[in-house]
């Protein structure tokens, strides 16, 4: 028998481990998620000593795991959890603020846990200081992982020990607690990590600078919905006017004296939050 397996460790992200010599066992697994394969008892055992995984998957091999599932079982469950689940269309949404203290991140919150559970969600926070970010304080997440940790390697097994479970259905890619532990962060490394991200992630929320800078162009040009969160001063109305793209604005203001400057975009108060999102699996 093989030695029982933590299932569970807060901040990494954990494959399943697929234990079958059966090439097309394989790719239907894989059609479901990600998989690392073993190919024998033996195979399997050196994988579990030096990995952590998610869970066992035994296809038609005799070996016994404790809370191991045959192949039958998995796809059971698979099949029966998406019979009545609509297509959901792959998200990735950029939320910016003319300034701070206009609600952003707070923002970013709200929207992440506005989808339901069955949703996968990753937030990626790009708001680099020292001393942490206000998500991190705000999710009390732990000093590390970090995205900092990713930089050195910038592989996709090194983007997954980097990611913190904050819930269930919602990791979070932290900023580091000090500025120089990411000395550059560049065009292609936003395009890297949404790619690594789209693999596992329903929606994927990116927490971004106050600065408007190459990394934030970047990350609206490869998001489907941009959010600009606002206080609802004329000063940020121009601002925004000056921008290229298609945003929505979420005025965070009791004032309504806002109006007349927010007319010519998209807007919504902040307690309409929920249409901004159009009602997508909410």
């Amino acid at each position: 028998m093989l030695s029982p397996i933590a299932y569970k460790v807060k901040g990494v992200l954990k494959l399943n481990l697929l234990v079958s010599n059966n090439m097309q066992t394989v790719q239907k697994v894989r059609e479901y998620e990600s998989c690392d394969v073993a190919l024998s008892f033996t195979s399997a055992l050196i994988k579990i000593k030096n990995k952590r995984y998610n869970k066992i998957i035994i296809d038609n091999i005799d070996i016994q795991v404790p809370g191991a599932v045959s192949v039958r079982d998995y796809l059971r469950e698979k099949v029966d959890s998406t019979s009545d689940v609509k297509v959901f269309k792959q998200k990735i949404i950029a939320v910016w603020s003319v300034k701070g203290g206009a609600g952003k991140t707070t923002t970013v919150k709200r929207i992440a846990e506005l989808f339901n559970k069955n949703i996968k969600v990753l937030i990626i926070d790009l708001n680099f200081q020292d001393g942490g970010s206000d998500l991190s304080y705000m999710l009390e997440l732990p000093v590390i992982p970090h995205i900092g940790m990713w930089f050195k390697e910038k592989t996709e097994q090194s983007f997954l020990n980097a990611l913190i479970q904050y819930k269930p259905n919602i990791f979070v890619l932290q900023a580091p607690p000090k500025r120089n532990l990411v000395p550059h962060i560049d065009k292609q490394d936003i395009e890297t990590l949404i790619k690594y991200a789209r693999k596992r992630f329903d929606v994927i929320i990116f927490d971004l600078p106050n600065e408007y800078s190459k990394v934030v162009e970047s990350v609206f040009e490869n998001s489907t919905k941009r959010i600009i969160v606002s206080t609802g001063l004329i000063s940020e109305a121009k601002r925004i006017k000056e921008l290229n793209g298609d945003f929505t604005v979420l005025i965070n203001s009791t004032n309504k004296s806002w109006k007349p400057f927010f007319a010519d975009f998209e807007h919504y108060e902040m307690k309409d939050i929920k249409k901004v999102l159009n009602g997508a699996f909410l």
